[in-house]
């Protein structure tokens, strides 16, 4: 299966195959061989090339993942290649849009560092949750207009549910 992946303003082109238990992944020229273990509903024990990895993954969209290593979670959007090059055609405005940041993980929401109405860049902060005993910034993806914040300092949020609507 061939994908690209968009992620922290990065394009790669991902290509996997699995060989029984295993997987070997190539990542634009690099080659991975990937050994993969449920530690939970959401966290995974990874082995990549001999060295050991725990991610939490969530889905936040229809091909958007939140995948977090060491309490920094990173947006990682998979699309199809020829959906990639259509929207390339078509320019940035193709990516416009309503996007729902959500949980990536269960915690506490720390802080918001936004309010509807609010211009936002990418890289910005949105939500400080606490999750894991780790307090994790989540940012926006894109520069955006803020149109609904979900959550309040204080507030308990279950991985899935959502933080903040951009468009």
């Amino acid at each position: 299966m061939e994908l690209i992946a968009r992620a922290a303003g990065r394009i790669e082109r991902v290509s996997v195959e699995r060989e029984g238990g295993r997987y070997r992944v190539r990542v634009g020229e690099r080659a991975y061989e990937v050994e993969a273990h449920a530690l939970g509903s959401f966290v995974r024990s990874l082995l990549v090339d001999g060295a050991s990895y725990e991610v939490a993954v969530f889905r936040q969209g229809a091909s958007s993942w939140s995948v977090s290593h060491r309490g920094r979670p990173t947006v990682v959007e998979m699309v199809d290649p020829l959906a990639h090059l259509a929207e390339a055609t078509r320019g940035e405005g193709a990516r416009k849009g309503r996007q729902v940041v959500a949980a990536y993980m269960p915690g506490r929401v720390i802080g918001v560092s936004v309010a509807e109405g609010d211009t936002v860049e990418a890289g910005a902060p949105l939500v400080v949750l606490e999750a894991m005993k780790m307090q994790n910034e989540i940012q926006a993806e894109r520069a955006a207009v803020v149109r609904r914040v979900h959550v309040a300092p204080g507030q308990a949020v279950e991985g899935g549910d959502p933080l903040v609507e951009l468009e």
